[in-house]
Parts: structure tokens; C-alpha cells; sequence
């Protein structure tokens, strides 16, 4: 064989550059056409993760309420040794037993208020049932609160992606909750109407009682939200937003949402609301699930509502009820033919009588 041969042989056993090119743009779109599937499959992993994590809660709720007589309370205040008055734990807090929790609640000293040295540990601690894996904004995530009159040192607070109902307003008390008395918290819990709600005063070395039981949901538990999503990481990261949706907190905005602002602000052109404590990006239900958020039932079904479900129509800004205007202390209606509740608000009330058909969320 002549050398002329062997080079031609040699050419014939390799690749072009144009070839190479060819090969590698196949690939590139190979990979642009399955990237998008591949990240659809991890979402509804993480989605079905979220029910799941909502389903614990739901049954939680329901053994709580067997064992109790009454749900879970959404906010009340305590004692505290330094101060008047100071937050309670959260529904979560009280619900630890019940979702497989038991070591931590038997950790948590309950007559002492949350933000005190002796529950630092539990206040620090990482609940995996409480966080949607979309929500990454909370897992491994947390706050640290400097030294103040309430802990000598530091105290890291770890948070929630999900809260609990407590209806179609938030029922604010007058005042800070270092001044509440029994008389704001007594006006409060008359503004509410979903199932988790406000009690009032946690004396020392005395449980908290909630007065709704499952028998007072006559809407039917199957169309009353028990809790829902509440995305962390749709808040703006930093302070003062990192000071929000602690697990361990009662207070508003932390573990609870109310239905007077519509689901998923945030994803809304609506302004963000600085007339209460919390405004509407931090009362509101949301998620970074798309079209809308999972919310667990009375009877511990997990429902995903769409952001189109029906729900009252805005007026003005900040973004409330038309026919309504609101104050630090509460919201007035102030034109009844334009204050009309949605199917989002009906859901969210444990005994407004609404009839809601199957089809309609």
C-alpha cells in the first residue's frame, strides 16, 4: 500500500469539523426539547411533596380537635417575665404532637412565651413537614434577633412555607402585643370566621383554647380551608421581611392567612399594603406552585385552587374589598352593593351559608 493510500485511509476514519458541529447542535437541541420536561417532573414532585406535607397537617388538625374538643388557636398572647404581654406559639406549635413532633413539644417550656431563653432550641429548629420544597427560600434558611429585653442572646428563628385560616379578615387587635389586653384580643376574635383562630390570653402554666370545634363548621369541612400555602420566598429577602412567617409564632402574618386579599398577590400588580402590621404580601395565601396554591380541608383532603377562582373584586390601594376602607384596627363597609364575597372568601368561612358547587374551585 502507498503512503498516498494511508493518508486517504486515515481521513476517511475521522470527523469534520462540520460534522462535529452537526452532532453537537442535534445534542443542544435534544437537550433544549427535554430540559423543560425534566423540570416539569421535579415541580410535580415537589408539588406532590407540598400535598403531602398538607395532608399531615390536615390529619394533625383532626386528632388535635378528637383529643382537645376544639382547633388549634391561631395567635394569643402570654405572659412573659420581662414584659407585659408577649405572642404565643403558633397552631404549629400547639400541633407538634400530632405530626410526629412529640420530642419537640415536650421541649418547649408552654408557660413561658416563645421569645424567651428557655425555648431557644425549639425556636431554632428545623420542621421539614412545614416547608414546600418549592419554597427554597425556607429550608436551611433563618433569622437570628439579636439580645433584647425578651432573650439574653441571640435567638434564631427558622421558617414556614404554610399557615392557617382564620377567615376573611385578620382581626386586628389595637395596639402592639406587648400592650394587647383582654379586651383587644375579645374585639379581634369577633372579626373572625375561619376555623384557626384567636383566643386570647395564654396565662402562665395554662393551654390556650380555640371555641371552634369541627361541629361549628356547618359550611361542610370539605369546603372550609383549614390551611394553606404562604410562601417565604415571595417576600422580599432581608429585613424587615425575614421577620416574618417564623413556625413558631402566633402572631398575624406569621402562621395564618386570611382571604381579604386575593391568593398570590405578589404575583398580582396590586401595592403592597402598609396601612397594617402585616399588609397583604404577608396575610395573603401564596405559592411558587403556577395557577395558583394547595390548600388542606377540615376534612384533611388537599385541594389546589386556581389564582382565577372567584373572589371579590379590589378597589383602590392599597388592594381591599371595593365598598370597604381600612385602618390599623379593622375595615369598614362602606357601600354593601359593592362588598360582595367571593367563592375564595366562602371557602375560607366556617359557617356563612354559602352554597359553592363542586365545579366552582
Amino acid at each position: 500500500m502507498t503512503k498516498s493510500s494511508n493518508r486517504a485511509a486515515g481521513r476517511r476514519g475521522g470527523f469534520t469539523l462540520i460534522e462535529l458541529l452537526v452532532v453537537i447542535a442535534i445534542i443542544a437541541v435534544l437537550i433544549a426539547l427535554l430540559l423543560p420536561a425534566v423540570q416539569a417532573a421535579r415541580e410535580a414532585a415537589r408539588r406532590a411533596q407540598c400535598v403531602n406535607n398538607l395532608k399531615q397537617l390536615g390529619l394533625a388538625m383532626a386528632n388535635y380537635e378528637s383529643a382537645n374538643g376544639c382547633y388549634p388557636a391561631a395567635f394569643m398572647i402570654q405572659r412573659h417575665p420581662t414584659a407585659t404581654w408577649e405572642q404565643a406559639y403558633s397552631c404549629f406549635g400547639q400541633l407538634l404532637p400530632f405530626y410526629e413532633q412529640g420530642p419537640l413539644f415536650n421541649a418547649f417550656n408552654t408557660s413561658l412565651a416563645y421569645r424567651t431563653d428557655a425555648n431557644m432550641t425549639v425556636c431554632g429548629s428545623s420542621v421539614s413537614t412545614l416547608w414546600c420544597p418549592s419554597d427554597t427560600a425556607t429550608a436551611g434558611v433563618n433569622y437570628v434577633e439579636p439580645a433584647n429585653s425578651k432573650h439574653t442572646k441571640p435567638m434564631t428563628f427558622t421558617f414556614t412555607s404554610y399557615a392557617g385560616n382564620y377567615g376573611q379578615w385578620a382581626g386586628l387587635y389595637t395596639g402592639s402585643p406587648s400592650a394587647s389586653t383582654p379586651s383587644d384580643m375579645a374585639a379581634s376574635l369577633q372579626q373572625h370566621n375561619g376555623p384557626i383562630v384567636s383566643i386570647g390570653i395564654v396565662p402562665y402554666a395554662q393551654a390556650g383554647r380555640n371555641n371552634v370545634r369541627i361541629s361549628s363548621v356547618t359550611d361542610g369541612t370539605s369546603n372550609t380551608f383549614a390551611f394553606g400555602e404562604h410562601a417565604h420566598g415571595l417576600l422580599k429577602q432581608g429585613k424587615p421581611f425575614n421577620s416574618w412567617m417564623w413556625w413558631i409564632s402566633g402572631n398575624y402574618g406569621d402562621t395564618a392567612f386570611t382571604t381579604f386579599y386575593p391568593l398570590n398577590p405578589q404575583k398580582k400588580t396590586l401595592d403592597y399594603d402598609t396601612v397594617t402590621e402585616g399588609g397583604a404580601f404577608i396575610n395573603s395565601a401564596s405559592s411558587f406552585h403556577s395557577g395558583g396554591a394547595n390548600f388542606a380541608m377540615c376534612d384533611g383532603s388537599v385541594r389546589f385552587i386556581k389564582d382565577t377562582v372567584s373572589t371579590w373584586t379590589l378597589g383602590g390601594s392599597p388592594a381591599v374589598p371595593a365598598g370597604t376602607t381600612l385602618t390599623a384596627t379593622g375595615y369598614t363597609v362602606v357601600d354593601p352593593t359593592l362588598y360582595k364575597p367571593g367563592v375564595y372568601q366562602a371557602l375560607s368561612s366556617i359557617n356563612g351559608g354559602e352554597v359553592i358547587s363542586a365545579d366552582s374551585f
